[in-house]
């Protein structure tokens, strides 16, 4: 019985596919590109959340027996999801593990609507609402800020987030398609600490050894800022709404998740911030 991962070439798909190669469990990836998008070798299926004909497709590869999903970069996402998932359902799948987003609710547009058709339909499930990726901070226009102006902008102002790695992510959605018990419910997952921009500038400021500053702009500033480095107007007024709302302490939060299903505390920012030092490095 294979376990399938849509978004197989996301920051948690491919985490989760390495942890699964070590413990010799079968996993298909599914992705828009298909085996061109494949590393080390593993399986991996065209799947296009768009394209309804290739849904099918995983299933042509043997028996699935669950099912990792996070959300399509689309208008109603939760529509085909839905589809999707009855397809499943029909094929013998009975576990499914959504990665959504804090800001999920079951009912709520979004991954709300997903969650919600999990509980009315009666299906093994679980539910991760990770807060900010760590991982975020090794993206490129973060990379650049840092490397390049030693500098990092953002309109949190002295919001409080509690950043989680991907590693850690990834881990808990692991026992949750693997383990003999099923957990049907949502969990957050959280990093150990709640940290502001500040605190990350002054961790990233030790690490480096060179001053890293945070820049606080507002909602306009910030906007502005992402436009003129090539974001688009909706992916910048999203992004900017996103840190508006953290500003509020909207992503402050404490939880042990991470421990409780994995057996071992989250990464603190310091480590990844060892971890990840040389990418940071200046020019």
């Amino acid at each position: 019985m294979t376990i399938l991962l849509l978004g197989g070439t996301g920051k948690t798909a491919t985490r989760i596919a390495a942890s699964l190669s070590a413990a010799g469990k079968p996993f298909l990836l599914a992705s828009r590109r298909g085996p061109d998008a494949v590393v080390n070798g593993y399986p991996a299926v065209k799947f296009d959340w768009t394209v309804e004909s290739t849904w099918a497709a995983p299933f042509e590869h043997g028996p699935v027996e669950a099912i990792y999903m996070m959300e399509p970069q689309s208008d109603q996402p939760w529509i085909p999801m839905i589809k999707f998932i009855d397809l499943a359902r029909k094929k013998g799948v009975n576990r499914f593990v959504l990665c959504a987003g804090t800001t999920a609710a079951v009912g709520k547009d979004g991954m709300g609507r997903v969650w919600e058709h999990f509980i009315k339909t009666n299906v093994n499930f679980c539910v991760l609402r990770p807060s900010w990726f760590m991982e975020n901070l090794i993206e490129p226009g973060l990379v650049y800020t840092i490397s390049k102006l030693d500098k990092i902008f953002t309109a949190t102002q002295n919001g409080q987030i509690p950043f989680v790695s991907a590693d850690d992510i990834a881990d808990v959605a692991y026992h949750a398609l693997t383990d003999g018990k099923t957990y049907n419910c949502d969990f957050r997952v959280l990093g150990p600490q709640v940290l502001t921009y500040d605190k990350i500038a002054e961790t990233l400021s030790e690490v480096l050894g060179r001053k890293i500053e945070h820049v606080k702009l507002d909602e306009a500033g910030r906007i502005e800022g992402l436009v003129q480095a090539g974001v688009s107007d909706y992916y910048a007024r999203f992004i900017t709404r996103i840190e508006a709302l953290a500003a509020q302490d909207f992503e402050k939060a404490t939880g042990d998740a991470v421990e409780k299903v994995t057996g071992h505390p989250p990464k603190s920012f310091k480590v990844f911030a060892e971890e990840n030092k040389a990418v940071w490095a200046s020019s």
